[in-house]
């Protein structure tokens, strides 16, 4: 008789194998994608360039839709951008019917291993050889949004994030000794109900100038940066730092929660860029205790 470890250890094979599998599978355009983590089936939808060659390895682009989402939504936004920038791109769902990401352990009724899943879809597709190491990169829209702030600061597997439309958890979100410089842009509308921070008997969330402020001194950016005029509504705030690294603050004016489309487009625009142009790579830090302005 085998014994318990043993089973285990050969449990744990066949689900890599099976999720090897289907990203073996992966074809040109849309992919859904089901693997099990933690006990649960998580599902994602995966597109890929029509040009898809299996030889090559891509950027990769994961997104995370806001509570009471699914898949589909996020990958309807981000999904024209695989064939325009040649990437992978990943919009993952949180399990249903519950459908909100564990941005902050003990905040929601469960406690679901949102964290690894994601670990484990992108350690699977490196292994795979379907996606460049060094250009993997994470956005989400409330939820979504909260959730890339704890991936920024937990994972160091992405060399970009753009948090939209969200908070940032106060004593969960802030960068910590384990966390490695990374480059974020953050995109919200000065209507949103969380740019001026909140706080209540479960969480406080930083003010959109605040978390900007934590991630521009835990990089190493300059204290002044440079701003840009998007049309009338649209100013980028870009800091950067001698290592490559960058934090942009993109403010929308007179928009809440939910921009209007022109705007979000011409903001997604502007997020995609920011982050297809950093690679782990390329930017490394100046020194291995960063000093904080």
């Amino acid at each position: 008789m085998k014994s318990i470890p043993l089973l285990i250890a050969i449990l744990i094979l066949q689900l890599f194998a099976a999720m090897a599998a289907e990203l073996n599978a992966l074809s040109p355009g849309t992919n859904e994608v089901h693997i099990r983590h933690d006990g649960e089936l998580r599902r994602m939808i995966i597109t890929t360039p029509q040009s898809f060659d299996r030889k090559k390895r891509y950027p990769a682009l994961f997104c995370f839709h806001g509570a009471g989402g699914k898949a589909e939504g996020q990958s309807r936004r981000w999904s024209p951008q695989a064939d325009k920038r040649d990437i992978f791109v990943i919009s993952a769902e949180a399990i249903q019917p519950f459908s909100k990401w564990n941005f902050k352990d003990n905040f929601h009724p469960r406690n679901d291993d949102d964290v690894g899943f994601v670990e484990k879809v992108i350690k699977s597709l490196i292994a795979n050889k379907s996606i460049e190491p060094t250009a993997i990169y994470t956005t989400g829209h409330s939820s979504g949004g909260l959730f890339s702030y704890r991936l920024a600061k937990e994972l160091d597997l992405f060399a970009a994030a753009a948090p939209m439309s969200c908070g940032m958890a106060k004593e969960a979100h802030e960068p910590g000794e384990k966390t490695h410089p990374i480059s974020i842009i953050q995109i919200i509308g000065d209507l949103d109900k969380s740019f001026n921070g909140s706080s209540n008997d479960r969480v406080t969330m930083y003010s959109a100038k605040e978390r900007i402020d934590i991630w521009r001194r835990f990089n190493d950016c300059q204290s002044e940066p440079v701003t840009t005029k998007h049309g009338e509504k649209i100013t980028l705030h870009t800091y950067s730092s001698l290592s490559g690294h960058q934090v942009a603050y993109c403010k929308v004016s007179g928009e809440g929660h939910h921009l209007k489309r022109e705007l979000r487009d011409a903001a997604d625009e502007l997020a995609i860029d920011f982050l297809l142009k950093h690679n782990k790579e390329q930017e490394r830090p100046l020194k291995s205790r960063r000093t904080k302005r």
